[in-house]
């Protein structure tokens, strides 16, 4: 993986007060509208892939705002979320109870064995390489035989966004020299991506460092949710929706570009189902 920080120590997690989870955090408008009951995408579709069922043991590794516990316990699992911020701590019990607490990615306190499932979500761009083989050694060691890890990626390295910035912004000082209105593209990353997000990933990191730490890994590009506002939320969507569902023919044509080559390109996320291999 490409690190975008030059030092390698951990993220200060003074970074991330209430503010972060409740006004900036990834899916903030969704929990304005809504609290945890209605899920933002990104974790309505990792809830699909874990496969959460009755009985169930389920960590939350990085749980935020306790959104995903809410659900997992709705599912009838039991469910623990852990954060490295003490500011997430106080916003998840409001969601979830009391079923969460403050350790490291890199030294959980848990028995062996302890989980069917573990979540993953927006958590790895915030560590270093270093960080997540350790996560991952302990997440190895947490697991039940059969269990699996489902990661989520918050941005893809590789997104077009970011291949074609500069070209962009050159095309727009050209346009002003000629006299036409034409705006600087956005920036691809924030002042708090540049502070936050010092490992963002393309879908080569990934195989790498799975191939790197002995694990099975299916990853799966994900296109614009827009193309999937059906079949993650049905045809009654909640009042004030905040994602317009594209047109059908859209939707299909996205979800089709995601079983191509173009896929690693064009992806914005990626997800992962990850299992390690057992001796």
């Amino acid at each position: 993986m490409t690190s975008c920080a030059m030092s390698s120590e951990p993220v200060d997690q003074g970074l991330y007060d209430e503010d972060y989870y409740r006004e900036s955090c990834g899916g903030s408008e969704f929990y304005r509208l809504y609290g945890p009951r209605t899920l933002k995408p990104q974790l309505a579709y990792a809830l699909r892939l874990g496969d959460v069922s009755a009985g169930k043991t389920v960590l939350d590794l990085g749980c935020g705002r306790g959104e995903l516990l809410y659900h997992v316990e709705k599912a009838g699992a039991r469910g623990v979320g852990t954060d490295y911020a003490a500011a997430a701590l106080g916003v998840a019990k409001e969601n979830a109870g009391g079923r969460v607490l403050r350790c490291d990615a890199k030294a959980l306190p848990f028995v062996d064995a302890a989980f069917d499932r573990a979540f993953l979500l927006g958590v790895v761009d915030h560590l270093h390489d270093w960080e997540l083989e350790r996560c991952f050694e302990e997440l190895s060691r947490v697991l039940k035989p059969g269990g699996f890890v489902v990661l989520h990626t918050c941005t893809n390295r590789l997104h077009y966004k970011t291949l074609t910035y500069a070209a962009r912004a050159r095309f727009a000082r050209g346009a002003r020299r000629l006299g036409l209105p034409m705006k600087d593209p956005r920036r691809p990353r924030s002042d708090e991506d540049e502070s936050l997000h010092v490992n963002e990933h393309s879908q080569g990191d990934l195989e790498r460092f799975f191939s790197k730490i002995g694990w099975q890994a299916d990853i799966e590009a994900m296109p614009n949710y827009k193309s999937l506002v059906g079949r993650l939320y049905g045809d009654r969507l909640p009042e004030g929706f905040p994602l317009k569902a594209y047109a059908p023919w859209r939707a299909a044509l996205a979800r089709g570009t995601a079983k191509t080559p173009l896929a690693p390109l064009l992806a914005r996320e990626f997800f992962v189902v990850a299992r390690p291999r057992r001796v």
